[in-house]
């Protein structure tokens, strides 16, 4: 043991010796019953020793937790998406963790469903990707069953690394976390609770079910469950009681804010988001031959993609609006500003399913950094955050409804204004930067107290 000491201690010091003070070290003898797997574990994971002293027999170690060690950290990111999709809660808070100092390694897991490969590993920085894939079970939603189990028996798999903590996004990417708790990788989970999952499936029973029982399990078994909304949080106390913290969505606020310094355009409604039946754009296409009579150069640009597109355009070529509706198809999020910059009213015309009762949606938040009023449907949270900061008018998403207020908005100069300004001043208070350093000190505590 002693060879071990002398060969690796010093191993140990040079590679954290930016973070020590060789003059505040003494090494003296450890209990005989202490192996030296268990003094490298607590070299590796254990807070840095504050002082040490050799006496030719072994190692003990006085610790100080005021100089803690970088953690290891893994995000499971339930998106088959993940580089070439939009840009969701999930990127934010990546992004936020790469810059966090006190993590050292963070490792993320993202999924391919379309197809059976080998897992892919890429690096950047201190963040590990690792894409897993897995043969889709479509018939009859057995995906949503067993695709969890497959992904965390692959990962294991593949990786070795215990983790400090494992924060999931998503009922899948929770039971993953859960299953490599489980697998003895982290004793830590951590929920980032960002949609109500159930509600996606309106016409599936099955699925819905799956969904309502992987967020019991979360619920219960997750450490500490990050909500975005205070009606998410109501509905997820009926199961849990403690734990559960609201971090709302934001806004990059500097990079939306430069859209306010707009580009010539006509009157222009945009949609910014997801293409589904539930996020409402027929509504608006609905509209166009109504308000084209009012406003002859009237456009409707469409910025994003998903399952719905093909239908939408349909839909605008059958009522002969399509020179007047632009689908601009997905754009990278440093591109949206330009976007919103030759546009002047936000659409969130969303349907009023479940799913959007608790959906705090991030584009309100970025219509108003770059100074767009919003018309919105009436729901929820999209609801509350209008209200509160009355950054736009609220419909019942009738086809009326939604003339009336585009009518409103491109006619009374007084109205537009006001609601600009307060969508302006609201998103600063909304920005990613913040919410984050507030999330990250919640964890922070948690896992203090979790410790002591």
């Amino acid at each position: 043991m002693q060879d071990d000491v002398e060969n690796v201690v010093p191993e140990w010091i040079g590679s954290h010796a930016s973070q020590l003070d060789a003059s505040l070290f003494s090494f003296e003898a450890p209990h005989e019953s202490q192996t030296w797997e268990q003094i490298r574990g607590i070299l590796n994971d254990g807070p840095i020793p504050t002082m040490y002293s050799w006496n030719g027999v072994g190692l003990l170690m006085e610790w100080s937790v005021c100089m803690p060690m970088g953690k290891r950290v893994l995000y499971v990111a339930f998106s088959s998406e993940f580089f070439t999709g939009l840009t969701q809660r999930t990127h934010h808070v990546i992004r936020h963790m790469q810059k966090n100092e006190s993590i050292e390694e963070l490792h993320v897991i993202h999924i391919n469903n379309k197809e059976l490969a080998p897992i892919e590993i890429r690096t950047d920085g201190k963040t590990t990707y690792y894409k897993v894939s897995i043969l889709p079970v479509p018939k009859w939603g057995l995906n949503h069953l067993t695709a969890p189990f497959r992904v965390a028996r692959r990962f294991h798999k593949q990786c070795s690394t215990h983790y400090d903590y494992i924060i999931a996004d998503t009922p899948w990417g929770g039971i993953i976390a859960l299953l490599l708790k489980l697998f003895g990788r982290s004793k830590t989970v951590i929920y980032e609770d960002m949609d109500y999952f159930p509600g996606f499936y309106t016409k599936s029973r099955f699925r819905r079910t799956i969904m309502k029982l992987y967020e019991f399990i979360i619920m219960r078994r997750s450490r500490l469950v990050i909500t975005v909304g205070e009606l998410l949080k109501e509905e997820r106390q009926r199961v849990r009681k403690k734990d559960i913290h609201v971090k709302v969505n934001g806004v990059r606020y500097e990079l939306f804010n430069r859209a306010v310094k707009n580009v010539p355009h006509p009157p222009t409604l945009i949609y910014m988001g997801y293409l589904d039946d539930w996020s409402g754009v027929d509504l608006p296409i609905r509209c166009m031959p109504e308000l084209l009579r009012s406003f002859p150069d009237l456009k409707l640009l469409i910025v994003g993609h998903g399952v719905g597109q093909k239908k939408l355009k349909e839909l605008a070529e059958s009522l002969g609006v399509q020179d007047y509706v632009e689908f601009a198809g997905l754009k990278a999020y440093e591109e949206l500003p330009a976007e919103l910059s030759r546009a002047d009213i936000g659409l969130a015309t969303f349907r009023k399913i479940p799913l959007m009762k608790y959906a705090f949606t991030l584009k309100v938040v970025e219509y108003g950094a770059a100074g767009l009023p919003v018309i919105a449907s009436a729901i929820g949270e999209t609801e509350r955050y209008i209200r509160r900061h009355d950054t736009g008018i609220l419909i019942d998403g009738d086809e009326q409804s939604f003339v009336d207020a585009v009518r409103r908005l491109l006619s009374d100069r007084t109205l537009y204004e006001r609601l600009s300004a307060n969508g302006i001043r609201s998103a600063e208070q909304y920005d990613w930067e913040r919410i984050l350093n507030e999330r990250q000190e919640i964890i922070d505590r948690v896992l203090d107290a979790q410790r002591r």
